[in-house]
């Protein structure tokens, strides 16, 4: 957190002060921004560009510098672009997006409603010719996960895991919708062994503990991604798995007020790949991804010129 400090010494002298408790130690970083009277507006821009600078000064796990950069002048294109748009063009934004975030993170996981298809559902309440009722109710329950998350103020924890499933198998999985896996699970076609179903409540509760516990330490988009990761790789429903991490990781994104990230159906197989890396903790294909991912979001909706 970084804070804006007066100290009277020969009149005005103005810092900004950057405190961060690492290995048991506080750590404390100032910038002189000048004397005198400075404007507020002043001092958000310099604070600004001076958190900006902390963050790409910063050694991380996982991602380099560049990537650091690249990230935060997305986020900051982003940003500046929504701020520009009136509430109506911002609804209809995210409107457009969010039917296009649903689409996609239901076509990875097999419903094969189209784009159009998913927005008739979303936007006027028809039915497809062909379509099944699990595939319509997909639609409609990822789209009020996202609702829900935009407008959910807490942090992460068990609940909202559990939450988020619930929505999204609403009227799809019975007794089992917002309830963990009671049985061993197999993905067709993928060489990979999950976690015992009696080990699913603790797997989480110990994410849930890792995650407070390096929530300060990463850059956002690093604990975002892992954090999903981890999720995935235990595996902890009977179905929805892939939804609801993708949803978490979109979801700690935004706590940061960084964009959310639509995963394209068209790009499932590099996508699959990177997750099975992932699996084994080899998180560089999938931040490569990502990052290309955001990029391209970007891109399509005219946020940036590529």
């Amino acid at each position: 957190m970084v804070y804006h400090e007066v100290r009277e010494v020969n009149g005005k002298k103005h810092y900004l002060i950057h405190n961060k408790r690492e290995r048991g130690k506080w750590i404390k970083k100032s910038k002189f921004i000048g004397s005198g009277e400075i404007s507020k507006r002043k001092i958000s821009i310099l604070k600004k560009k001076f958190e900006k600078f902390l963050l790409m000064d910063k050694k991380y796990e996982y991602l380099k510098n560049k990537d650091v950069a690249e990230i935060e002048n997305l986020k900051e294109n982003y940003n500046k672009k929504i701020k520009e748009l009136k509430k109506e063009e911002y609804e209809r934004f995210q409107n457009t997006f969010f039917t296009e975030l649903t689409y996609n993170s239901n076509a990875i996981e097999g419903n094969t409603l189209s784009l159009q298809e998913t927005s008739m559902v979303l936007d006027k309440g028809i039915i497809p010719e062909g379509a099944t009722l699990r595939e319509i109710y997909e639609a409609k329950n990822h789209f009020e996960a996202l609702k829900f998350l935009q407008d959910y103020k807490g942090d992460l924890n068990e609940e909202l895991i559990l939450k988020l499933h619930n929505i999204i198998t609403k009227n799809i999985l019975g007794r089992f919708s917002g309830k963990y896996r009671e049985t061993s699970i197999r993905v067709f076609g993928v060489d990979i062994k999950f976690p015992s179903s009696e080990k699913v409540p603790q797997l989480v509760k110990n994410l849930i503990y890792w995650y407070k516990e390096n929530k300060n330490k990463f850059h956002q988009f690093e604990l975002a991604t892992v954090v999903s990761m981890k999720l995935v790789t235990i595996h902890p429903f009977l179905d929805g798995n892939g939804r609801v991490s993708r949803l978490i990781m979109n979801f700690l994104l935004s706590k940061r007020d960084y964009p959310w990230i639509n995963i394209y159906n068209r790009q499932r197989q590099k996508y699959l790949q990177a997750v099975r890396k992932a699996n084994d903790e080899n998180y560089s294909l999938i931040f490569k991804f990502l990052i290309n991912s955001l990029k391209q979001n970007l891109k399509d909706f005219g946020i940036t010129n590529g």
